[in-house]
């Protein structure tokens, strides 16, 4: 067999180039999806199932993404960003995050406190009770939705009011494309415990109403489950994102959520183009700290 099998095209620094332009040319927007950082006052708090603290991994989280080859957009963090909801907790957050040198745009997760988060995190003096918005990059709309309604245990819900501004969204004679970002699960994703307790509780009734928005719509991304997954129903794509500090498991036949101990943390490259949608998922290692007194809790039914 010959040595120059893949030689038969010649490939010159000009041709590379062309391809480069024709491939930029084609994207829209490429934003950086985090989720879960769950940071405290208190930088030695963690959990037993965790191989590093939360600051830890965030700062490392801030490290790589700052590292990127290229210049996202923005930087979507779709929720739980303070491991519990206090004034110290959400200052050490902007400390950390803060570092990050891109636009950071913040969704509100089951952790969280809206007027804490968007005092803090976002110098706002007046408060919105429900914490949804839409903005606009390179022509792509961006839809960033509140699930942190009445609920038990760590699941969430969305008001009728809610529904409704989405049901016009959805239905508006729109040319651009759209993405829809949320920090619960809106549908199953194949979990018995977490789909039954810790989901969007009326996820299906925000399902049906994306369904108008289907021919325009390029994804809709969240966070809570500490596991990068995808769901795809009905031409809808649902893909969350790992955690930058521990990770879950749960498998196909298994009914209880588990520790998915030595996962790395991670984040995802979103590239939305004109006719496609790319999703690079991104992990990391977290450098190993000096030995210390760590502050830990139980995690049961709390992500």
């Amino acid at each position: 067999m010959s040595n120059d099998i893949f030689s038969t095209t010649e490939l010159r620094t000009a041709n590379l180039a062309e391809l480069q332009q024709h491939y930029d040319s084609e994207v829209l927007l490429r934003f950086v999806h985090i989720s879960d950082t769950h940071l405290s006052a208190d930088p030695t708090y963690t959990l037993p199932e965790a191989d590093h603290t939360p600051a830890e991994g965030a700062r490392e989280l801030v490290r790589q993404i700052n590292a990127l080859p290229f210049t996202p957009d923005f930087v979507l963090h779709t929720g739980d960003i303070a491991a519990d909801p206090d004034p110290q907790s959400y200052e050490a957050a902007r400390a950390i995050l803060n570092e990050l040198r891109y636009p950071v745009y913040y969704l509100i997760g089951n952790h969280d406190d809206r007027a804490m988060l968007q005092r803090t995190m976002l110098d706002r003096a007046e408060i919105k009770p429900s914490f949804d918005y839409e903005f606009e990059v390179n022509g792509v709309q961006i839809v960033c939705l509140d699930s942190n309604g009445p609920a038990k245990f760590a699941g969430g819900s969305l008001s009728t009011a809610q529904l409704e501004w989405v049901e016009g969204i959805c239905k508006a004679p729109d040319p651009r494309p759209l993405v829809v970002a949320i920090h619960h699960n809106i549908l199953p994703i194949g979990a018995p415990f977490w789909d039954d307790f810790m989901r969007l509780t009326n996820g299906e009734d925000l399902h049906r109403l994306l369904l108008a928005a289907r021919p325009r719509l390029r994804g809709v991304f969240f966070g809570h489950v500490h596991q990068a997954t995808e769901t795809y129903r009905d031409g809808i794509l649902y893909a969350s994102v790992l955690s930058s500090w521990y990770q879950l498991c749960y498998p196909p036949g298994q009914s209880r959520i588990e520790e998915d101990r030595g996962a790395d943390p991670g984040f995802s490259v979103v590239t939305v183009t004109r006719s496609q949608t790319f999703i690079y998922r991104c992990r990391f290692r977290v450098p190993a700290s000096e030995p210390a007194a760590k502050t830990t809790t139980s995690s049961a039914g709390s992500a």
